[in-house]
């Protein structure tokens, strides 16, 4: 093997993690190889343009916080954390049938305290679940009851006694947010991993934040100009079809195509699934990948409707309380679109197993449904609509799966996992993607080698 093989580094996938992993690889020095399955990139967290409606939509919308350190210095290097406009203090509207709405602010207090007077200033909260909701943070803080992988959301909220006015205004929305599945199934250890990050560090960490622009125009595009830039081997519409291996460690991948590229490491920012589909036979008895084999997916289904009329104000999205809907998103808005009689929105459902195989047409007739459910104030008509399913959007965050989550640095040398499915500490979502592609690209730079 040549010396730039051996010096060169191939990552695979071309989503958060990959283009994170490649980025900071590219920009330490080394020769990156970047190989990616569809002709634009932008794995699970891309957009498209979209004839019917005129837009371009993202396959899936999706919130920020100001605790995703990784995804905002990935972004500062891209020169795009711009685009993502964030609350000046966390605030959350939740709506209910008929219109009602609980209207959540937290003032410029120190974190946790900011979400305590929030939550005690909240109307249409009850006594009872506004200090059930106080006591479980100041029991966090104290480092008390603290859940293991094996419980799930919800044993672990009803044996810190928090009623269902609190879960369905405050924790329930949290967790199908943030874990994408049930809280009867959900590890509330990913969930304190998340309450920790967001809401016991800074103020700041806690407010949400969306993208002003669509997806690909926040990182894809800019993260291949900047690997451009530095130099680096971009091979688009190349899907891989095998890693190979010898008594050494990785040697090379093949793409469908048949050409091989040689090289002595690897970064895999596939899912679980098409990783281990490109691994060689033998790899896939060691018990990292054995346990890979066995995490099963959450499905999203999202809902893009170009409506006539704005079905709330002042707020880019809010939440719904006792609907199959979990957010929706005023995109025009976000996107400072002005457009008289055409408005975009997105309605986003989680953990949509009992809907993801459900017909176009009827997911956009139970959109309608149910928004003239919760706005019967507001008569509107669908001009154009898209249903956008993502059948394997996150990983399955149910108790007991995370120890089944490979670590960065895998058995074979030379491998190195990215993906927000690896071990991060934090549940599937864009920040454990973009911590996954930093921690690869240190593991690769600092030569670690298999435990």
């Amino acid at each position: 093997m040549t010396s730039a093989a051996q010096d060169r580094v191939v990552v695979v996938g071309a989503g958060f993690a990959g283009l994170s992993a490649a980025v900071r690889i590219a920009d330490a020095g080394r020769s990156v190889v970047l190989v990616e399955a569809t002709s634009k990139g932008g794995g699970r967290s891309r957009s498209f343009p979209d004839g019917r409606s005129g837009f371009e939509l993202d396959n899936g919308q999706h919130l920020l916080m100001g605790c995703y350190r990784e995804t905002l210095a990935f972004l500062r290097t891209l020169g795009t954390d711009r685009e993502i406009e964030f609350q000046r203090n966390l605030a959350l509207d939740m709506v209910k049938p008929g219109g009602a709405r609980i209207r959540f602010r937290c003032p410029a207090l120190p974190a946790p305290f900011h979400l305590a007077a929030g939550l005690l200033a909240t109307r249409g909260l009850g006594i009872v679940s506004k200090a059930a909701a106080v006591r479980l943070g100041l029991l966090l803080r104290a480092e008390v009851d603290r859940p293991n992988d094996n419980e799930t959301c919800d044993a672990w909220l009803t044996r810190l006694g928090q009623p269902q006015g609190i879960r369905n205004m405050f924790w329930d929305p949290l967790i199908w947010g943030t874990l994408n599945d049930d809280p009867l199934v959900s590890s509330a250890a990913m969930l304190v991993a998340v309450l920790e990050r967001a809401f016991l560090g800074t103020r700041d960490g806690s407010r949400l934040g969306v993208s002003r622009v669509p997806l690909s125009r926040l990182y894809v595009d800019a993260a291949l100009s900047h690997l451009r830039e530095r130099g680096a081997d971009i091979r688009l519409a190349q899907p891989l079809r095998a890693v190979e291996a010898d008594d050494r460690g990785v040697c090379g991948v093949v793409l469908r195509s048949g050409e091989r590229i040689a090289t002595r490491t690897i970064v895999s920012a596939l899912p679980p699934q098409p990783l281990l589909e490109c691994l060689p036979d033998a790899l896939l008895r060691h018990p990292v990948f054995a346990d890979v084999a066995t995490l099963t997916t959450s499905p999203i289904v999202n809902i893009w409707a170009v409506v006539d009329r704005p079905l709330f104000e002042g707020i880019p999205f809010l939440g719904f309380i006792g609907s199959p809907f979990h957010w929706l998103f005023d995109r025009s808005q976000i996107e400072r679109r002005d457009e008289p009689g055409r408005v975009l929105l997105n309605a986003t459902i989680s953990g949509a197993r009992g809907l993801v195989d459900d017909r176009p047409e009827a997911l956009v007739a139970l959109f309608e449904s149910e928004m003239r459910r919760f706005f019967p104030q507001k008569p509107f008509r669908v001009l154009a609509s898209k249903v956008v399913k993502e059948k394997r959007a996150t990983i399955s965050h149910a108790a007991g799966t995370y120890q089944r989550r490979p670590p960065t640095v895998s058995p074979l040398r030379g491998l190195y996992l990215a993906g927000d499915w690896v071990q991060t500490g934090l549940p599937a979502t864009i920040e454990s993607a973009c911590q996954s592609g930093h921690d690869a690209a240190l593991a690769v730079l600092e030569g670690r080698l298999p435990s």
